[in-house]
């Protein structure tokens, strides 16, 4: 038996346009942190801000068109970088939401994973300043360390991470600061199956 995954996509072309779009967006946040404290740096996060509205108003097109654009419509590289776009419409809770349900009907389908049903609600949860429910968003504090997004119920977080396939917490905060540690300051694109996010782009609260 196959499954949606073992199959050329649908649509090779909204698969190309969510890739590209999801490297160009990862870029520029990229910029935008590493030069934060200078004139260059306001730029580069109004140019973020910017390709973060154009991409929402894409990715609100093929949703309208499609529905969510999973593993079938475009892949699984494709698929997670779909996520990626989501993650980051922040700044459009409408469409944001909108995004959670149509992942969460294609995780009901098999279409996308429940890990990353998961994240996009974490970061619906963070965005209205409530508490995250398994704890896949992470902020900068004012020293420049790491921390947990406020979490409900903490002693029971791994219990609810397993239950949606994600690693336990201290094991993929470790595989997190690692990799923000490299240099790159930002998540790569595509974005594994089991990666963490910033949340609101890694500003403090």
């Amino acid at each position: 038996m196959t499954t949606p995954d073992q199959h050329q996509p649908q649509r090779p072309d909204r698969a190309q346009t969510l890739i590209q779009r999801a490297e160009a967006a990862s870029k520029n946040r990229r910029t935008a942190r590493s030069t934060a404290a200078t004139q260059q740096g306001l730029a580069g996060a109004g140019a973020a801000m910017l390709t973060d509205q154009a991409n929402t108003q894409v990715l609100e097109r093929i949703v309208g068109a499609h529905g969510w654009p999973g593993r079938s419509l475009v892949g699984e590289e494709a698929a997670r970088a779909a996520l990626t776009l989501a993650l980051n419409a922040d700044q459009d809770p409408r469409a944001q939401n909108g995004f959670l349900r149509a992942v969460h009907e294609a995780a009901r389908q098999r279409e996308v994973s429940a890990s990353q049903w998961a994240r996009l609600y974490d970061r619906c949860l963070a965005r209205d300043g409530k508490l995250q429910v398994y704890g896949t968003q992470h902020r900068r504090r004012p020293d420049g360390e790491l921390e947990l997004y406020p979490v409900q119920d903490r002693d029971q977080l791994d219990v609810r991470r397993a239950q949606v396939g994600l690693l336990p917490h201290a094991e993929q905060f470790r595989l997190l600061r690692e990799r923000l540690a490299g240099g790159s300051g930002s998540l790569p694109v595509p974005v594994p199956e089991h990666d963490e996010d910033l949340a609101l782009a890694g500003s403090n609260p």
